[in-house]
């Protein structure tokens, strides 16, 4: 056999193995095939993560810092110590599992990348755990404990959620408390304050923020430093007009008048108290607030919230998606 008709007997079964290949793909694309089956082929070798960056400029700032926003990894691990939501958990594991790899092992990619890059903070918004779990908290707690760098975590809706203990009685006093070690805020509020500016971190109490809101408040404007507000509901922007009323409406439905269910405002839901102070603080032009982080609607939105401030919503962990914010 010559050298020509050898080359041609190699390269033939990877000609027939490519038609092959190309056919096979175009008869599952006319066929359909299930969007888990092809999710599950790409997390084999996808590790990819989502960063969408901000930059904020800090009156007084010297030194860069960097904050990385994470929210909405809806991790539903259970083992037999809640068995009573077992099969909740398990319901919810499998529908999170057509984002590729599952919610628990894409938010350890996430915190993966997250490690490597060593950031000056970072902020947990929420809806980490999809039910308060002894295993999904375990796992949440393996995860944060390998971090170098310090980090604040604030508690979502579904975060102490179980079962049907949804913002009940017995979901603030038995499953909320699970989080003490992670959750350093016993009181829904707390401002972590540096030398340039200040972190106001908000949990979600009921999709409103609670009363102790209103002196945290009152405490940053008389010190007057510049604001990050970290949360896990967004607000509905007054500044300017938006399409995030449509946008998570055509997500989520909006209510029998067409107002969002999931923002908190007077086109959402109606903000009492604290929350209406907190809407309008957020709104004043020359105000303080620089920056909203938020995640819940499960999309990337980034709108103006006054004239020097922006509201930037996370796209979910568990599509490996975070949001990197750079004071400078």
């Amino acid at each position: 056999m010559t050298g020509k008709e050898k080359l041609k007997t190699a390269v033939l079964p990877i000609i027939l193995l490519i038609i092959i290949l190309i056919l096979a793909g175009v008869l599952l694309a006319h066929f359909g095939v299930p969007q888990r089956a092809f999710n599950k082929i790409r997390a084999l070798s996808d590790k990819e993560v989502t960063v969408y960056e901000e930059k904020v400029d800090i009156e007084g700032l010297e030194d860069p810092f960097t904050i990385i926003f994470i929210a909405d990894a809806h991790i539903c691990l259970c083992d037999d110590r809640d068995a009573e939501v077992k099969d909740i958990c398990a319901s919810r594991y499998k529908e999170f599992e057509r984002f590729s790899k599952g919610s628990e092992k894409n938010f350890s990619i996430v915190m993966d990348y997250v490690r490597k890059e060593n950031p000056d903070l970072v902020i947990f918004g929420g809806d980490i755990a999809d039910e308060a779990t002894y295993a999904s908290i375990e796992y949440i707690e393996k995860e944060i404990n390998k971090l170098k760098c310090p980090y604040l975590f604030l508690m979502g809706n579904h975060d102490f959620a179980y079962g049907s203990e949804y913002f009940s009685d017995k979901a603030y006093t038995d499953y909320f408390t699970r989080y003490d070690s992670l959750n350093e805020d016993k009181d829904g509020c707390q401002i972590k304050e540096y030398d340039d500016f200040a972190i106001l971190l908000l949990d979600d109490q009921n999709n409103q923020v609670c009363e102790e809101t209103l002196d945290a408040i009152i405490e940053l404007k008389e010190k007057g430093k510049e604001v990050i507000i970290a949360e896990h509901v967004p607000i509905l922007p007054l500044y300017e007009e938006t399409d995030i009323v449509e946008r998570t409406n055509e997500v989520w439905g909006g209510d029998e008048n067409g107002k969002s269910r999931v923002l908190m405002g007077d086109e959402a839901i109606y903000p009492k108290g604290a929350t209406r102070y907190l809407v309008s603080f957020a709104s004043e032009d020359d105000g303080l607030v620089r920056l909203l982080l938020a995640g819940h609607i499960h999309f990337y939105h980034r709108d103006k919230i006054n004239n020097n401030g922006v509201q930037v919503t996370a796209k979910p962990a568990f599509e490996r998606g975070i949001v990197k914010v750079t004071l400078y």
